[in-house]
């Protein structure tokens, strides 16, 4: 939603996706190591915006929608083009972003079509495909 910051709307998730069973403080570390995470610390209290509220950018918009869903811990982590629409600086800090995600020993699988040089060496491993062939698999 347009009109709440970046941290009221990781908060608003939090509450409707965590356990009940954690506590408020619980919850309130979650939220802040997400906003850590996933770099959103410089614009936590903006509001994201809509098409006649000026908010975050895209790269940004990209990192509070991934945060969203790291918010409840998955193992894996499937993403469709997360650097689609970016310029190649926004791509960078996402996919730098998901590399902190896949550090902290979570699988991130994401497609991804003409990285810049930067980007690609970010990543870990590579399937390659082509006319739906695997070309190769292995280490990037």
């Amino acid at each position: 939603m347009g009109t709440l910051t970046v941290r009221e709307t990781i908060t608003y998730s939090a509450y409707l996706r965590l356990p009940t069973t954690l506590s408020n403080e619980e919850v309130n570390d979650i939220i802040e190591g997400t906003i850590m995470e996933m770099g959103l610390e410089d614009c936590s209290d903006r509001l994201i915006g809509n098409w006649h509220l000026r908010g975050l950018s895209g790269g940004e918009k990209k990192r509070l929608s991934i945060a969203l869903e790291i918010l409840v811990r998955p193992r894996l982590l499937f993403l469709d083009e997360p650097t689609s629409g970016l310029d190649s600086a926004s791509a960078f800090f996402v996919v730098q972003a998901l590399k902190s995600v896949a550090r902290d020993g979570r699988t991130v699988v994401s497609s991804i079509h003409q990285p810049s040089s930067e980007v690609f060496a970010l990543f870990d491993d590579l399937f390659l495909l082509s006319g739906g062939e695997t070309v190769f698999f292995g280490e990037a």
